[in-house]
């Protein structure tokens, strides 16, 4: 199947819907499927069977499946034999593949669609649809549980300790939003605290705490039984990811620069450290600050190709204009975006810790930085000469680490695998179609999700590049707990 481009159309009577929308739940999933959502063209939901794959250099082979619709897709989740996966956002279809051979082991379709990244975790599957439930299944594709929370839902949910973590508007309430946390294998509500709005990826699970970042940039850290432990306004960008009790993000700073004479805003970004304690407070680790564009939405919005893709995705399923139901888009500029679809897609320049090491892909260099001496130790940019200019849009994923090695995507459908030590590539493969989620690496195969609706697995030749097996490492998103650099 090939994915032709979707052109770009003005639906003036979905405005109408849309405003009202904004003022009843629910209206808004219900036009979707009218005006332009998963169900046009009649049934979009057969997946066609696994194709054998090589990579342009012939060097790496595996298996490539094609999932109907084209949709930009999340990482998937490998666990026991099995590879879970949503078919995109718009869409109403989810998946479990044959981890090994890749073909369909079964099908779920959601009622209400943009189902994201799934969390395996004790037998359980765990999502969420953009429009709007939370959705609970057995690994065999078995319903056990879901929720209706709000509209839209742009995060992940995590999952720790047989409970599960979840931000979400209260749409059919006082409209403000909530991070809840509910029985696993039940469902049923333990706790919700507010928060500022909605969160950057996902909640992260260290011991007795639950982490996120809001989009308009505050930390966050709550005790097991929902009391908030402490919270700061740092302009986070990314989710935070916690090691030793510390906690590591990526985070925005604005000044001014002469252009034309004149004053203008510049957009940077920082990775920064912040310690445990409520009376703690974030510091930057200045090394790695960098200009960053891509965090300017002035200027993406005027020349960046998939912040127009991104609001095409918008209507599409009932978002037409700047209104977009209870997302408190607004919050969003603070990362660059004024989406549902981009705020959905976005990650960030999310760290993770492995040793003594922070790794941080920034837009388009990876970084490692040394956490005693807060210098970064090498740092590469993987993009051809003719394809640097102005970055409005970050062209690496986060990276994903297991046994010594750096497994990461790149918008130019490259998969690299490199040394966690040195940074040198030990391999890459180009998959022709470009990479926007972060990998899944799971014995001895790396997993990745395309921006045009594939999913490709490549052996990487050694059984021990295993352990980074969904979002973030695990269902608790934390991977630094879980990964040990090879000697």
């Amino acid at each position: 199947m090939t994915c032709a481009a979707i052109p770009i159309r003005l639906v003036w009577t979905g405005l109408l819907f849309l405003l009202a929308g904004a003022l009843v739940p629910g209206v808004r999933a219900q036009q979707a499927n009218k005006y332009g959502g998963p169900q046009r063209g009649g049934d979009d939901t057969q997946v066609g069977d696994p194709v054998a794959f090589k990579s342009k250099d012939g060097k790496k082979k595996g298996w490539k499946v094609a999932l109907p619709g084209c949709r930009p897709l999340a990482t998937p989740a490998v666990v026991d034999g099995k590879v879970f996966l949503g078919a995109g956002f718009g869409s109403h279809e989810f998946y479990a593949f044959d981890a090994v051979t890749g073909k369909k082991v079964w099908q779920y379709r959601t009622k209400d669609d943009g189902p994201t990244a799934a969390v395996v975790a004790d037998g359980h599957v765990v999502f969420n649809t953009e429009s709007c439930e939370l959705e609970v299944l057995t690994v065999e594709g078995k319903p056990v549980w879901k929720k209706w929370l709000g509209d839209p839902l742009m995060s992940m949910a995590a999952v720790a300790g047989g409970k599960v973590y979840m931000a979400y508007p209260n749409s059919k309430g006082d409209r403000k939003h909530y991070l809840a946390c509910f029985e696993l294998k039940t469902g049923k509500d333990l706790w919700k605290h507010e928060i500022a709005g909605e969160i950057i990826t996902a909640p992260v699970i260290d011991n007795d705490r639950v982490f996120l970042a809001t989009l308009e940039g505050t930390l966050y850290c709550f005790k097991s039984d929902g009391k908030p432990a402490w919270q700061e306004k740092k302009n986070a960008t990314s989710a935070p990811v916690v090691s030793e009790g510390e906690c590591y993000f990526s985070c925005r700073e604005q000044t001014t620069v002469k252009q034309g004479g004149k004053d203008v805003p510049q957009q940077n970004e920082t990775l920064a450290r912040r310690g445990g304690d409520p009376q703690d407070k974030a510091k930057e680790i200045t090394a790695t600050s960098r200009l960053a564009d891509y965090l300017d939405y002035g200027k993406r919005r005027v020349n960046s190709h998939l912040e127009s893709s991104y609001q095409v995705m918008d209507a599409n399923v009932g978002f037409n204009g700047p209104s977009k139901g209870d997302a408190k888009i607004g919050q969003a500029l603070n990362l660059g975006q004024s989406s549902v679809a981009g705020v959905w897609s976005y990650q960030g320049s999310r760290p993770h810790v492995a040793g003594n090491h922070l790794y941080s892909a920034m837009g388009d260099t990876l970084k490692c930085v040394d956490l005693k001496t807060e210098k970064v130790l090498w740092k590469l940019d993987p993009r051809e000469k003719k394809d640097k200019g102005e970055l409005l849009d970050a062209v690496l994923t986060p990276p994903a680490l297991v046994n010594g090695k750096i497994f990461l995507g790149t918008a130019a459908g490259e998969v690299l695998c490199l040394s966690a030590d040195t940074g040198k590539q030990l391999w890459s493969a180009n998959v022709g179609e470009p990479i926007v989620f972060q990998p899944a690496v799971a014995k001895g195969r790396v997993y990745v999700a395309t921006r045009a609706g594939s999913l490709i697995c490549l052996e990487t030749d050694d059984e021990k590049d295993d352990g980074w097996v969904m979002w973030g490492a695990n269902a608790a998103h934390n991977g630094a707990g879980g990964v040990i650099l090879a000697k």
